[in-house]
């Protein structure tokens, strides 16, 4: 009697742990394919960004509920692990790239998530690119753009009638002289340690979709990032038209390099400095069981220090076209072209195209979501 009531008793203590843990939901998207490139050899790569990830919910009652997100970014075509953290982590490797955050949601006043979240400036911009600023179609970006930012706390507001409300404050690196690592001693005396926050501001409610967002990274020398977007539909198309102004000074998330390939200037080590202006003017437009994609991208840059620049300012513009055809509700096939025409071989450096002044790029693949 005695081992059947202790029995009774465990099983009824699990089904209490049973009904208190998250609902967890399992997602991801693979996607692989060939790319051209000019000045390249083909290369298997991605369209969309291949993540593997574990969202959890945990209703706590009263309206609220409990949060969290792992996820990882990784290439599918060898295995390896995306993920860059910056000086304040010795430049590791980010294992949980896309994210990593638990928090607080509630009904009535919105979430909060502490840890590992998406940048609201690059996700609420993006949206405006019908490329969703993925492959060889999508916009150009800012030396700055941060996809996800670490340390930080970020706040959602409810959708008040298609208008929402966000906000992000992130932690610098620990600049404290007894035991900062020798990168993040580096940010210090280069005065180049502050904390980053951010505001974005938005309307989409039916046709008509509108955002504005202020960033400034953690431990960027307070550079920042600014930009503006507009949307509308009509019929089976979508017309969108964004702008996006960056003041760079030479640091990404604590590192000097800046983010470019060729880090600084071997005369004078310093950061690479600039100003970036750029403009986008996009066309979706649902064709059958697909999408055509086409941009206008122009691009400004100036006030550029750090490395052998010539001139003052200097332009790009980039044309780009595709088209995705959904094979279902999970699967798709795309094929995406763009050219990029740069005013001279420097400019086509200082974004990543070594010795050119135009690419065209070339994309073909398939995509699949769970």
């Amino acid at each position: 009697m005695k081992k059947t009531l202790i029995a009774l008793a465990v099983l009824g203590a699990a089904a209490g742990v049973a009904h208190a843990q998250s609902n967890v939901t399992i997602y991801g998207i693979v996607d692989t394919g060939f790319i051209k490139l000019s000045g390249q050899d083909i290369k298997m790569g991605e369209n969309v960004n291949n993540r593997i990830g574990f969202r959890g919910v945990e209703d706590l009652g009263s309206g609220m509920k409990a949060t969290f997100e792992l996820e990882k970014r990784f290439e599918l075509a060898d295995g390896t692990l995306k993920g860059y953290s910056g000086a304040e982590n010795n430049n590791k490797t980010t294992d949980w790239d896309g994210a990593a955050n638990v928090g607080l949601k509630g009904d009535a006043w919105g979430a909060v998530r502490l840890g590992r979240v998406n940048e609201l400036t690059t996700e609420t911009i993006r949206k405006m690119d019908p490329f969703y600023q993925y492959g060889v179609g999508g916009m150009i970006e800012s030396t700055l753009r941060s996809a996800r930012i670490s340390n930080t706390v970020r706040y959602d507001s409810p959708n008040w009638s298609g208008f929402h409300f966000g906000a992000t404050y992130s932690l610098g690196g620990n600049v404290n002289r007894d035991s900062a690592n020798a990168a993040m001693l580096n940010v210090l005396n280069n005065g180049a340690d502050n904390d980053g926050y951010a505001v974005s501001l938005g309307y989409d409610n039916g046709p008509l979709a509108l955002v504005g967002n202020w960033s400034r990274l953690a431990d960027s020398n307070k550079s920042y990032n600014w930009n503006l977007g507009a949307a509308y539909k009509f019929g089976p198309a979508r017309v969108s038209l964004a702008y996006e102004h960056t003041k760079d000074k030479g640091w990404y998330l604590g590192d000097p390099n800046g983010g470019y390939d060729d880090a600084t200037n071997p005369a004078t080590n310093l950061p690479i400095t600039s100003k970036q202006d750029n403009w986008l003017l996009g066309l979706e437009w649902t064709l059958g069981p697909g999408r055509l994609n086409a941009s206008v991208n122009y691009a400004k840059v100036k006030d550029v220090q750090g490395m052998d620049w010539t001139g003052g300012s200097k332009d790009l513009f980039k044309y780009a076209l595709g088209y995705t055809y959904n094979l279902s509700k999970r699967t798709a096939i795309y094929g995406n072209v763009a050219y990029t025409d740069y005013d001279d071989k420097q400019l086509g450096e200082f974004y990543g195209a070594k010795n050119r002044d135009s690419v065209t790029g070339v994309q073909v693949g398939i995509t699949h979501k769970f």
